[in-house]
């Protein structure tokens, strides 16, 4: 799985530009604003087709323009193919080698990336919907069908949640039909909770002993919190029947997997409080590391590593380490301001998008 060109139009900064002719490592330097990590983003979006750096995408519009459109060319498994987002006021539309898809989920992970950028701090900083989020993007990159499980259970508890609403006033209404709703959540809850765990066990399986490259004599483990640990639909029920009163009081279901969290265990510790910001960043690190042996070794996918101004925020032994790590059929795009910030042994493996010497 290659990346060889991509084609921007309407992007951020980009009224019009093409950049072709990708290696296997790809270092792409500019000064800060200059549009570096907006080819990241193009990419991401791509496999994703949201954006890592705004949940305001009509905001990566150009300014003076009214849509963006993204075209990436890539090989897969020998066959070259392509794929298209287009965006503008009334929504997206998609095409897998100029076919319109009817759905977007259809277009979503026909690659698959691995980011890693100063922002992904905000795992251990953030709030758990971050964490939630990030659970969400990393399993449906491996498993098409947690996305129809994970809308089903959003939109079975939006309907609750109305229906708990119209109770507060008016205590009248038939509560069988929250039976109805609290089965139904508690079948999918459950397959949720699954992939989840399974996935995190999978992180557990490599973490620790990645972590120990960078830092000896630490240990590192995810602890994942869950109501749904119970994983029995008999008790789930109970434990929903139980909380009932509560729901109705407050027009909203307080219990479930919409409420999941997991904690990064650093010496047995909550890393948030107690590791430094330099032992953070080496733990998502060790994470994201983890995430590439999950992809390759777990289910033999090779994915598409993004790393953005990571070397501004690594030592140089750090970073020459990563490198040693990674397999070489990986492709990577790589963002910096200073090629002085990277080994020269990889500077002469790369390609070198000098985005100073285009503007």
């Amino acid at each position: 799985m290659n990346i060889t060109k991509i084609e921007l139009n309407n992007f951020r900064n980009y009224k019009k530009k093409i950049f072709d002719n990708f290696s296997n490592l790809n270092i792409i330097i500019g000064k800060n604003g200059i549009g570096k990590t907006s080819i990241l983003e193009a990419i991401y979006l791509g496999s994703l087709a949201k954006s890592f750096k705004t949940t305001s995408e009509l905001s990566i519009i150009k300014t003076g323009t009214d849509y963006f459109r993204i075209k990436i060319y890539y090989f897969d498994d020998g066959q070259k193919k392509n794929l298209e987002l287009y965006l503008d006021k009334n929504g997206k539309k998609s095409k897998i080698n100029s076919k319109l898809q009817n759905k977007l989920s259809s277009f979503i992970s026909q690659y698959r990336i691995i980011l890693l950028s100063p922002d992904e701090l905000k795992l251990i900083k953030s709030s758990p919907n971050i964490r939630r989020n990030y659970l969400n993007i990393q399993i449906s990159q491996l498993h098409k069908e947690y996305l129809y499980y994970l809308n089903n259970y959003n939109v079975l508890i939006k309907n609750k949640n109305d229906y708990l609403k119209k109770l507060l006033t008016n205590s009248t209404l038939d509560t069988r039909y929250l039976d109805i709703l609290d089965e139904k959540i508690v079948e999918e809850g459950i397959k949720i909770y699954n992939y989840r765990k399974k996935y995190i066990d999978s992180i557990n399986k490599y973490i620790n002993s990645i972590f120990k490259n960078y830092v000896k004599n630490n240990e590192i483990e995810l602890n994942y919190i869950s109501d749904y640990e119970i994983n029995d639909k008999d008790k789930l029920l109970k434990e929903l029947k139980k909380n009932r009163r509560k729901e109705i009081n407050i027009g909203m279901t307080s219990f479930g997997i919409h409420r999941d969290n997991f904690e990064f265990m650093h010496n047995g510790n909550n890393s948030k409080e107690y590791s430094s910001q330099g032992l953070q960043k080496l733990i998502v690190l060790a994470m994201k590391l983890s995430e590439i042996k999950i992809f390759m070794e777990d289910y033999q996918i090779t994915p598409i590593l993004l790393l953005d101004d990571l070397f501004s925020e690594l030592d140089e032994k750090n970073r020459n380490s990563i490198f040693k790590s990674l397999n070489k059929d990986i492709q990577i795009f790589i963002t910096t301001t200073d090629l002085k910030n990277i080994n020269k042994n990889i500077i002469k493996k790369a390609k070198i998008y000098d985005l100073n010497e285009r503007v």
